[in-house]
């Protein structure tokens, strides 16, 4: 039995092999894949474009400002754009997607003890960026306020948080993971379903019933060669993820390629089930979609 199973392994990486549309859709696309979302997907909003109007001028002001900026989150707008526009039309110009005002008496009513109101205008058509603004805004407010010791009232309990997983909060040990699992669940099953398929679509299936070959051999057989080449494309994103973005383990392996083994062997024969119940490809595709 372990033999025929094994022949009819080799029969379909043979076919698996001689097929140049199923080797694309087996390690093209899922490098696509991981190419694609792993430099388009951020976790956090960079870059934003940060005006600043400072009528103070003075040393307090200044150091304000490059706290601002040192978050590293806002981009300054050019000056040669702030002295050409007006400051309150930049945000409607498209230049800027937040305005900071600093007003005349900025470091003279910090420095005498009195509340200063530093005037933020924000872009709202985007409510969930403007939410992030506002907040990183008010923050570094706050913390500016802190460290030149001009904060007015201490809180009495302060969160001192720790993030014990990323605690540099790099994108990419959050965004690629996910990605592996997106990619050995999608593709491993599409193929396995496929294949499946296709035996009915061609009647070549019909030619194990007058073999030796029993339903069992012919789907260990058939799963044994997509899990192969599942494996194969986890070698591949994982290698290809560790070159990139620099992924290395956290602890020992072990784990990680026996837990890696049995998703790609669950995603192979869930394939296996779709290409069983399915009579053609568009619906296997659909169904492995529609359950990913």
């Amino acid at each position: 039995m372990s033999q025929r199973i094994l022949s009819q392994c080799r029969k379909e990486l043979a076919q698996f092999q001689r097929d140049r549309l199923t080797l694309a859709l087996a390690f093209i696309l899922p490098l696509m894949t991981l190419l694609i979302f792993g430099f388009a997907i951020r976790l956090e909003v960079q870059n934003i474009a940060l005006a600043v109007r400072d009528y103070d001028n003075s040393p307090l002001s200044r150091a304000y400002i490059e706290r601002l900026f040192a978050t590293r989150q806002f981009q300054p707008v050019r000056m040669a754009e702030l002295s050409s526009i007006h400051p309150e039309t930049m945000i409607d110009a498209g230049k800027a997607k937040a305005l900071v005002l600093i007003p005349p008496d900025f470091s003279l009513q910090i420095q005498s003890g009195f509340p200063v109101d530093v005037q933020v205008l924000v872009d709202g058509t985007d409510v969930n960026n403007a939410r992030i603004i506002k907040n990183s805004l008010q923050a570094t407010t706050q913390f500016f306020l802190r460290q030149t010791r001009f904060q007015t009232s201490e809180n009495l309990i302060v969160a001192r948080i720790r993030l014990w997983f990323n605690p540099g909060r790099q994108e990419s040990l959050s965004i690629i993971p996910g990605l592996y699992a997106l990619i050995l669940w999608i593709y491993p099953s599409l193929l396995m379903a496929i294949a499946m398929v296709r035996e009915k679509e061609k009647g070549t299936l019909l030619q194990v019933y007058a073999s030796s070959l029993t339903a069992a051999e012919l789907l260990l057989g058939k799963g044994l060669a997509y899990l192969l080449v599942g494996i194969s494309e986890a070698i591949v994103v994982m290698t290809l993820g560790a070159i990139i973005w620099h992924l290395r383990l956290a602890t020992f392996p072990i784990p990680l390629l026996v837990g890696t083994l049995l998703f790609i062997a669950d995603s192979v024969f869930f394939g296996l089930l779709i290409g069983v119940r399915t009579s053609n490809q568009n619906s296997a595709v659909q169904a492995v979609a529609l359950k990913a």
